[in-house]
């Protein structure tokens, strides 16, 4: 673009606008002055992409996860040398974003960063580029190597946390022109175990016992051993426990497993017991009551049935 002569004593405002690559792109100059002469200027422009495998989520053991590897590839499309600085606007849990790990580079990328990145977290706004990556001339462009990785926390500690990032990159020269664009978000989590199926109540032959049943839950790891808790909602009470790597658990109710007659809302939770050591959220509840005979006043003898 170039700009038109402009009479002395003019205040001059030129924007302009440019869609480009995988995000949205706009630059504009500003100023007030008085001008006595004509002057003229290129068009500038720039991009960033995002690619690789920043969108994830994390699934470990221990307070440190395995890293998530990408790159920002960044490219000055205009006619005039530009400056860089890089932002990152997230939302979601603030807690994960500050436990996540943020590593910058040029150079070879992957999911190990070298020495002399630049360290940051995923909840800092503006974190710095790397030396390599903080100016371009025109028509030039330069990858960033990207890498996230949760420390210091559990997994059990974030589960079910999710952030939401969208970097950006403003390139300027000196300090009235810039241009700016944005990436496509990045959409991180940490694992959670699902909920167990919804219980089912069946009465046992011959007794006044009743078996619960329920399914393990759907993202479990193979074979993976679980524990699972079933609970009165109303009282909090714990009714019975089990371990199983099936994938369909039961228990029988009986005796005393109950407390107090009446008609009870249990739902059933379950917990890895190894590996990242989640809980997942109760499953639906299942209504069991519980009941003794005219005969047994001081209920010595409770029985149980499906309601």
């Amino acid at each position: 673009m170039i700009r038109p002569r402009i009479p002395a004593a003019v205040a001059a405002l030129v924007t302009l606008a440019v869609l480009g690559g995988s995000g949205a792109a706009v630059a504009g100059w500003t100023a007030s002055a008085s001008v006595s002469a004509s002057a003229s200027s290129t068009t500038i422009a720039t991009a960033i992409e995002q690619t690789g495998a920043l969108s994830t989520s994390y699934r470990y053991a221990g307070t440190t996860s395995t890293a998530a590897a990408g790159q920002l590839t960044i490219r000055n499309n205009g006619g005039a040398p530009l400056s860089y600085s890089l932002t990152s606007s997230v939302t979601g849990h603030a807690t994960l974003a500050q436990k996540t790990m943020l590593r910058l580079w040029t150079g070879m990328c992957g999911a190990t960063a070298p020495l002399g990145a630049v360290i940051t977290t995923l909840a800092d706004a503006a974190p710095a580029l790397p030396a390599a990556a903080r100016t371009l001339a025109p028509g030039a462009s330069v990858v960033v190597c990207v890498s996230t990785q949760v420390e210091g926390a559990s997994n059990a500690s974030l589960q079910g946390q999710s952030v939401t990032a969208t970097f950006g990159v403003k390139g300027a020269v000196g300090t009235s022109w810039t241009t700016s664009a944005t990436t496509a978000a990045v959409t991180q989590s940490v694992y959670r175990l699902a909920a167990a199926g919804t219980p089912m109540c069946a009465p046992v032959p011959f007794t006044n016992d009743v078996r619960l049943t329920w399914s393990a839950p759907l993202n479990r790891a193979d074979a993976a051993s679980l524990s699972y808790r079933v609970y009165d909602t109303a009282s909090g009470a714990t009714v019975a426990t089990v371990n199983s790597a099936g994938s369909t658990v039961s228990t029988v109710l009986s005796g005393h497993a109950i407390s107090s007659n009446g008609r009870h809302a249990l739902a059933v939770e379950a917990r890895e017991t190894t590996g990242s050591g989640t809980t997942a959220p109760a499953s639906a509840t299942v209504s069991v009551t519980r009941s003794t005979g005219l005969l047994d006043p001081l209920q010595f003898f409770p029985g149980y049935h499906c309601s």
